[in-house]
């Protein structure tokens, strides 16, 4: 566990207090200071080290908390987050679950980085890589009445696929991305007419790669973004229409 002399803090001197304590944690955890899994010192060596009171210190590590930067553990201290996407993308995910409108400007983001992924994948794909995208489509098969089950193996698949296109940089978007259609995605992928038809998709992703033919490759992924926001579409659709209020006759 760092010290709390440890850490290279500047006093704060200006308000808000909380929010220069955030920017300066958050400062630590990019340079590598505070890394996950570390416990922070505790409340009052915090509020020594940064020269504040400790319900400022409260109120920054809450803000944190939120963002799925840290974690409290009641009487277990304060510790930094596995800073997984699933946790750091936690409060978008929720604020899409309220804006399903954004689910649209998502898919088109998704269908620009995963095509473009896809295209770059086609130049490194080999008989390997092939090899491994066939299983997991045929687990994926075995999977179709178990949509918890196929939801991870469809994750391992475009990582697979990430993984080829060789960007780091890339390859985060597209994670990002698709940890934050997850509620979405959760929600058609229920069917198993979905899920065929995204079976179908990866089949044709694959051929393409094998063949190494960058256009095709982008052609199908583009595609295969574009039948998942149609599912995801009509599922929200159904939705809606499950809670649609009966219909009442104006007083008169």
């Amino acid at each position: 566990m760092p010290s709390a002399h440890s850490l290279q803090v500047t006093r704060l001197e200006r308000e808000p207090i909380s929010e220069q304590m955030v920017a300066q944690l958050l400062g630590m955890v990019r340079a590598g200071n505070l890394r996950a899994g570390d416990r922070l010192p505790s409340e009052r060596e915090l509020a020594e080290s940064f020269g504040v009171s400790r319900p400022s210190i409260r109120e920054a590590v809450r803000a944190l908390a939120v963002l799925g930067v840290l974690k409290t553990h009641h009487g277990g201290g304060i510790y930094v987050s596995s800073l997984r996407a699933e946790e750091l993308l936690g409060p978008l995910q929720f604020f899409l679950s309220l804006e399903e409108t954004a689910v649209d400007a998502l898919y088109d983001a998704r269908e620009l980085i995963e095509g473009g992924i896809a295209a770059r994948a086609a130049g490194a794909a080999t008989e390997e890589s092939i090899a491994h995208l066939r299983d997991l489509i045929e687990r994926q098969r075995a999977a179709i009445g178990e949509p918890q089950a196929y939801r991870k193996l469809d994750i391992e698949f475009h990582e697979h696929i990430h993984a080829l296109a060789a960007n780091p940089f890339l390859s985060r978007a597209a994670t990002s991305l698709n940890t934050l259609g997850l509620e979405f995605r959760t929600m058609a992928s229920e069917s198993r007419q979905v899920i065929a038809q995204s079976l179908l998709d990866h089949a044709a992703i694959v051929t393409a790669l094998a063949a190494n033919d960058h256009s095709a490759a982008e052609h199908a992924m583009r595609l295969h973004m574009r039948n998942v926001l149609q599912s995801t579409r009509e599922s929200l659709s159904t939705r809606h229409a499950a809670h649609k209020p009966p219909f009442q006759d104006p007083p008169s």
